[in-house]
């Protein structure tokens, strides 16, 4: 008897449940003020490949910068869309990622 497995696909805030929270907040308020001590925060945060979003989703590791090429390529453009201030840029990465991690990733 052939059985088929059925994978839950995950959502964002399964994924990375930490920066979930952090864009939940960040939708309610929108982007800090440019180059307010909040604004570096979130720099720093998005451009440190262990820390950013797709970091907490390898477990907090940048391993992925070498193991998969669509996971570094959005790592680097939750960053620019952060820095152009692209809310819609933004989101169009959350769920491009989102695809991409159960697609991929999700096991």
């Amino acid at each position: 008897m052939d059985q088929k497995v059925i994978l839950k696909s995950l959502n964002f805030v399964e994924i990375t449940p930490n920066w979930a929270n952090k864009v939940k907040a960040l939708a309610e308020v929108g982007f800090p003020f440019p180059f307010s001590l909040q604004w570096w925060k979130w720099y720093f945060k998005l451009d440190s490949p262990s820390r950013c979003i797709v970091g907490e989703a390898h477990g907090y590791t940048s391993n992925y910068e070498n193991e998969c090429k669509t996971c570094d390529r959005l790592g680097w453009e939750f960053g620019h869309s952060f820095l152009i201030r692209s809310k819609e840029e933004f989101e169009g990465n959350i769920e491009e990622f989102v695809t991409h991690w159960n697609e991929k990733h999700s096991s």
